[in-house]
């Protein structure tokens, strides 16, 4: 399958089949994937916890406004976007400029850039939903072109979460993506609107 037959041919799998599995291997895979999403400075903002453990699935889909999603899901991904990425962005680019992959001038404007944009918390919550959105549709992409049906959802209490799996403040549940085995009860693919309704040319019409 390549990326224009994902892209249109993927739905948003609102029925799993219950009882499907995925082992540890393939989810890392899905995220290694997902990963090649690319992100502000590189800084990589998007985090992953991927959830298996039908107890853990339970409670998520009682925080989650009951959809049968979460447990029919054979793992429920929650995506989190890290509000101090960018620190640890200092480090990584401090180290590839000691390493000489980097000239120090170089990272230092680059860190220090970095750090103006996204040392509000504001600034960084806005650019990690902007990563977490681009993460999601390659963990979606990746995930259709290995045989699995997903959906992302929004449709959930992030500070349940959070309590639920034990996150830290740091982080901030911005969105899920279930990933599992389709169902044909599925409804079928939604219209999209035409690019000629969606696109101007050099600023005109909209």
């Amino acid at each position: 399958m390549n990326v224009a037959e994902a892209l249109t041919t993927r739905i948003s799998a609102t029925n799993l089949a219950d009882g499907a599995t995925i082992d540890e291997a393939e989810v890392t895979e899905l995220v290694r994937l997902a990963q090649e999403a690319p992100s502000s400075f590189n800084i990589q903002f998007t985090r992953f916890v991927a959830v298996t453990d039908p107890a853990l699935k339970a409670q998520l889909r009682e925080a989650g406004f009951n959809q049968a999603k979460f447990t029919d899901a054979a793992v429920v991904f929650v995506l989190l976007g890290d509000l101090k990425a960018h620190e640890d962005y200092a480090v990584r680019m401090r180290a590839a400029a000691a390493a000489g992959h980097v000239p120090q001038g170089v990272a230092d404007y680059l860190v220090n850039l970095a750090t103006q944009f996204y040392t509000p918390t504001a600034g960084a919550r806005e650019e990690s939903a902007r990563s977490v959105g681009l993460s999601a549709m390659a963990l979606m992409l990746a995930a259709e072109e290995r045989g699995w049906a997903s959906c992302p959802m929004i449709s959930f209490n992030p500070a349940a979460f959070s309590e639920i799996l034990g996150i830290s403040e740091r982080y901030v549940p911005l969105m899920v993506v279930v990933v599992g085995k389709g169902l044909a009860a599925n409804p079928p693919r939604k219209q999209r609107l035409a690019a000629s309704d969606v696109l101007r040319f050099n600023g005109a019409g909209f």
